[in-house]
């Protein structure tokens, strides 16, 4: 299974795997919105055929921060391949290409009801640092805001 960034010929797997997800799915033109963004990164893997994706934002450091941020927007995962470690290798992935720009930290909002996603994120290193009362417009779910602060990357010393 590997890691590779997604094309305009992937966004129909994509938006079925969002539609199996979430509650509101993302329109597919979002997403494909999301890959013509210099800033946007829309990350899958595949087995063969598309069973997860993560979609994410590299904010590069600048003059006003003292490092750069790495927001990830969607982590989801094809139903039948749930619980097998898709999502945890992508968001592992999303972090490492913000530490690669120099990120020092990674933030996200999740439903407060997602208890799958919201332990993953905390074995990742997030904690709750925010709750956003009733920002799913949809049916007035809170969402979490989670922090996460980066280590950079390190080199084999090999």
């Amino acid at each position: 299974m590997m890691i590779s960034p997604a094309t305009a010929a992937d966004l129909d797997a994509i938006h079925e795997i969002e539609s199996h997800s979430f509650k509101v799915a993302w329109p597919r033109e979002t997403f494909e919105a999301e890959l013509a963004r210099e800033w946007a990164r829309v990350d899958l893997i595949r087995d063969p055929h598309v069973i997860g994706f993560c979609n994410y934002w590299l904010i590069a450091p600048d003059h006003n921060r003292a490092g750069g941020e790495v927001h990830i927007l969607s982590i989801a995962t094809h139903p039948d391949r749930r619980r097998a470690g898709v999502g945890a290798r992508l968001l592992a992935h999303a972090l490492d290409g913000g530490r690669a720009i120099g990120a020092t930290l990674a933030t996200l909002e999740v439903r407060r009801s997602n208890r799958p996603a919201i332990a993953m994120y905390e074995r990742a290193g997030f904690r709750t640092v925010h709750v956003r009362a009733r920002y799913y417009q949809e049916d007035g779910e809170d969402a979490l805001v989670m922090l996460a602060e980066l280590r950079p990357l390190t080199r084999d010393p090999r």
